[in-house]
């Protein structure tokens, strides 16, 4: 079955481009400066449920041309054209939740992941750190960005005439029905998530 149910279309392949740029222009940045000042010349970057590979294109972009670029996914159908990629960036076929090949595995001095809970399944979280530990060289890293969908709230605005936030609220608790009766929605404590798992210098932002 289709872990990914928004679609493989290419309205989705730039909905995901466009909520590439709201994140990180949200957050403020595409790696965390800890993280970039932390890699070595020579960098080897994975980029998981790398959906377009939009990320991997601008990291690189911004990057020594020293570092190397791989991004996977489950399906190939939204990757940009390998023609708009720059030439340390390579785009493939693989799912993390299941073993990792052995030819792969310590190969990455950084892996990152970014909204992938939508496609996580009950009891995977950590099945599935496991695989992406054993991608890690010694002393490898992890950016990992979710969004805690269930908690978030739509407010009304200060006007009293306004109804969008009450139409925003609304739309909110159908879709929190919609991902725990279907998907088996549960959003884990990543902190102790990476504790139990062995992780070092584990650090949380919100």
């Amino acid at each position: 079955e289709e872990p990914y149910w928004l679609g493989r279309a290419t309205e989705e392949q730039q909905r995901l481009i466009k909520q590439h740029h709201v994140w990180s222009k949200s957050i403020g940045y595409l790696l965390h400066p800890t993280l970039v000042a932390s890699l070595p010349e020579n960098a080897r970057i994975a980029d998981l449920g790398t959906g377009t590979g939009i990320w991997l294109k601008e990291m690189a972009e911004q990057s020594p041309s020293t570092y190397r670029f791989d991004g996977f996914d489950i399906s190939d159908a939204q990757f940009l054209p390998k023609e708009s990629l720059p030439s340390n960036v390579t785009l493939a076929l693989g799912d993390f939740k299941k073993p990792i090949p052995e030819e792969l595995r310590g190969q990455y001095d950084l892996i990152t992941i970014r909204l992938i809970i939508i496609a996580m399944g009950k009891g995977v979280w950590e099945t599935t750190l496991r695989n992406v530990l054993a991608l890690l060289k010694p002393g490898g890293a992890i950016q990992w960005i979710e969004g805690d969908f269930m908690t978030s709230r739509g407010l009304r605005g200060a006007s009293p005439s306004s109804t969008g936030g009450h139409y925003l609220t609304k739309a909110q608790r159908q879709m929190n029905g919609i991902f725990v009766s279907r998907f088996n929605y549960n959003f884990p404590d990543f902190v102790q998530l990476f504790g139990n798992a062995g992780l070092t210098g584990v650090h949380e932002e919100v």
